[in-house]
C-alpha cells in the first residue's frame, strides 16, 4: 500500500472483489416457517426468486448498514434485528464477477411486515420453507445455512420467542419447535403437547399472564410471557432444552 500526497488516498496494487450482503429473514404465520423473498428484476437470473441484498455501497459504514438498506429497498422492511450469520465466497457464486456476500439472518413476526417489491426487485413475498422455489445464485447454500444455525440456537437459546407476540399459547410455541427442528412424523412425540408444556414451564423464563384467548367457543387456552430477567438467570446455568 503506497500513500498518494496529492490524492491524500492510500493507493492498493491488490485485486479487490466485490461485495454484497443477503438477508435470511424467517417469519411464522402460526403453522409454518416463512422465508421473506424477492423477484430479481434484472440479470443475471431476472424474475428469479432470491434473498433481498445488494452491493456495498461506499456510503454503506458496515455490512450491516447495507443489509439493513437493501431491506427498506427492495422490500419495504424496517426496525428488525438481524445477526450476522457467514460469509460466502466460493469463485463462482456470480456469474458477473467474484463477489463474496456476507449474509445476515432474522426472525421475525410475520404480521407486522407488509412487503412490496421496490428498487430493483419486482416483487417481495413470504415462502413456507418447505415450498421455496428455485433461488438465484447459491442462496439456496446460505437459507439451508441458517435454518441449522437456528436447528442448533433453539436448543440453547429461546430465539422462538422473536417469532411471535409478547403473549402467545402454548400451542403456537410448540408449533415454532416443530416448524424449526422438523422432526419426522413419527418422532412427533418428541415433542407431544404435554411433555412440552412441562418442558417449557420447567425452564422457569415463561410465564403466565393470567389472561385467556377470548372469542373462542371452546376451550379457552392459558396467554404466556417470556421473561427475559428469569432467562438470564437460567442462562447462566446453561440450561438446554433437550427434545
Amino acid at each position: 500500500m503506497k500513500y498518494n500526497k496529492k490524492t491524500k488516498q492510500w493507493e492498493s496494487p491488490y485485486w479487490h472483489p466485490a461485495v454484497t450482503t443477503d438477508s435470511v429473514v424467517f417469519g411464522f404465520d402460526g403453522k409454518q416457517l416463512n422465508i421473506l423473498l424477492i423477484q430479481r428484476g434484472l440479470e443475471p437470473y431476472k424474475d428469479m426468486w432470491a434473498l433481498p441484498g445488494g452491493f456495498m455501497r461506499p456510503e454503506d459504514k458496515s455490512a450491516e448498514a447495507c443489509a439493513y438498506r437493501e431491506l427498506h429497498e427492495e422490500a419495504d422492511v424496517d426496525d428488525i434485528y438481524m445477526e450476522e450469520l457467514g460469509t460466502f465466497s466460493s469463485h463462482d457464486r456470480d456469474p458477473r464477477e467474484r463477489v463474496i456476500t456476507i449474509a445476515f439472518f432474522a426472525l421475525v413476526v410475520k404480521s407486522r411486515y407488509h412487503v412490496k417489491g421496490g428498487d430493483d426487485a419486482l416483487a417481495a413475498k413470504w415462502f413456507p420453507v418447505k415450498r421455496l422455489p428455485e433461488l438465484a445464485f447459491d442462496h439456496k447454500e446460505i437459507v439451508y445455512t441458517a435454518l441449522e444455525r437456528l436447528r442448533q440456537r433453539i436448543h440453547f437459546e429461546p430465539i422462538g420467542f422473536h417469532l411471535l407476540d409478547k403473549e402467545f399459547t402454548m400451542p403456537q410455541l410448540r408449533n415454532i419447535y416443530l416448524a424449526i427442528l422438523d422432526p419426522p412424523e413419527d418422532n412427533t412425540k418428541l415433542l407431544e403437547r404435554r411433555n412440552f408444556q412441562k418442558k417449557m414451564l420447567k425452564l422457569g423464563y415463561i410465564k403466565e399472564t393470567g389472561k385467556k384467548v377470548t372469542g373462542n367457543a371452546h376451550r379457552s387456552p392459558k396467554l404466556y410471557t417470556f421473561d427475559e430477567e428469569a432467562y438470564k438467570q437460567a442462562k447462566k446455568i446453561g440450561m438446554r432444552l433437550e427434545f
